[in-house]
């Protein structure tokens, strides 16, 4: 008889133990630089007013947040709990920065030099407050740095909802209305001009009077123009917002003013402490419909006083 045969089992290699790990959260900011994170952000520093515009909209409330010198109150978008917020001094250092140990800062386009200088202590992304289109892809951004991608889409529907919703009642010819805006120190003509005059325009709201101007040092378009071209442009809307204490008060009371189409019809948006605010889409909807109160009254409710203006009541 043939010899009893065995067939040993093949011998097996114990797969190695595996850990997923999340994936890094990796955005390109506003200057095109690229930010890596392991984990989402927690503990965020606010450099820049746009910043608290920004994170306000998502549900986020920064360690630390910039409000340096006169330049109004604190974030309005807080309302009396903004009194809870450290506040960075006028002069930031990289030393009071770090002590509230940030994981993500926030800044703005422009200032390369706070960014270079602040991250060796956490990254820091920076915001494009250039154009309505540059602040979606912001907020989206740090939606993806904190974790909070539903909150950051759900604030730009909002934000499109709501324009949408103020531009229906638009009166015909809207769009040929002549406006001039400064948010600044003076009549300057800063980044909410430049870019609040083509949203204007493509909302078919408004015109502005005054000629597109060169990018300066802050990566957005500002000028400032002689009363004399004021007068011969002549707007009939007016939008002037800046901050209590600030050039703009001597502005306004300027004899060219006067001569205005705006100033006579009192069509005119003129508000202080736009220190309290950002640059960011919070304060273009408040803008908004200030612009739309003051070009048509009968049509359109002013947005609120803009020092206790919460966006959650709009």
């Amino acid at each position: 008889a043939a010899p009893a045969t065995t067939t040993e089992a093949p011998t097996t290699t114990a797969a190695p133990a595996t850990t997923t790990e999340a994936p890094l959260l990796m955005v390109t900011d506003g200057s095109g630089r690229e930010i890596t994170l392991e984990h989402p952000a927690e503990r965020i520093v606010c450099v820049q007013d746009n910043c608290t515009d920004l994170t306000s909209d998502l549900g986020i409330v920064p360690v630390a947040q910039h409000r340096g010198g006169a330049w109004g109150t604190a974030a309005a978008y807080y309302g009396t709990a903004a009194a809870d917020i450290p506040v960075l001094g006028d002069r930031t250092s990289v030393e009071e920065v770090a002590a509230f140990e940030p994981d993500l800062i926030i800044g703005r386009v422009g200032e390369e030099e706070v960014r270079d200088a602040l991250e060796t202590v956490a990254p820091v992304y920076l915001v494009d407050i250039g154009g309505v289109q540059t602040l979606k892809e912001g907020w989206a951004d740090i939606g993806v740095l904190t974790g909070r991608q539903a909150e950051a889409e759900e604030a730009i529907h909002r934000f499109e909802h709501n324009i949408e919703h103020l531009s229906e009642d638009l009166p015909a010819g809207a769009v040929d209305t002549r406006v001039a805006v400064g948010f600044g120190d003076s009549n300057w003509m800063i980044w909410d001009s430049s870019s609040f005059c083509e949203f204007l325009h493509d909302a078919g709201a408004g015109t502005c009077v005054f000629p597109a101007q060169p990018e300066s040092e802050y990566g957005s378009p500002d000028s400032e123009f002689a009363w004399e071209f004021i007068v011969e442009a002549d707007p009939e809307v007016w939008v002037m917002i800046t901050w209590e204490g600030s050039a703009r008060a001597d502005s306004v009371t300027e004899e060219a003013w006067f001569e205005t189409t705006a100033h006579r019809e009192g069509r005119i948006c003129n508000e202080d402490s736009a220190g309290s605010f950002g640059h960011g889409l919070l304060m273009l909807q408040w803008a908004y419909q200030c612009y739309l109160n003051a070009g048509w009254p009968d049509i359109y409710d002013h947005p609120g006083d803009l020092d206790v203006w919460l966006p959650e009541d709009h």
